[in-house]
């Protein structure tokens, strides 16, 4: 080898992420920290005071909500 390829080798067990990896776990993380900071401002917005949801609605009965989709209009069937 000539003595520019012999001062530029790196040994296996000498490599690392470098700047390269630590600025995209960086991104990531304050992304992340921005996604979760959104997410509680939008929580807080719901109102989850049951008092205040309309009562005159009916639900469907449990048998409703159990019944299997209709499976007629299935294409390939």
């Amino acid at each position: 080898m000539t003595p520019l390829a012999l001062q530029l080798a790196v040994e296996e067990s000498k490599v690392t992420p470098g700047l390269l990896g630590f600025v995209v776990v960086a991104a990531i993380a304050v992304a992340t920290w921005f996604l979760i900071k959104s997410m509680n401002k939008q929580l807080k917005r719901v109102d989850a005071n049951q008092s205040n949801w309309p009562t005159d609605t009916p639900r469907p009965s449990r048998a409703a909500r159990e019944m299997p989709k209709d499976t007629e209009d299935t294409p390939g069937t």
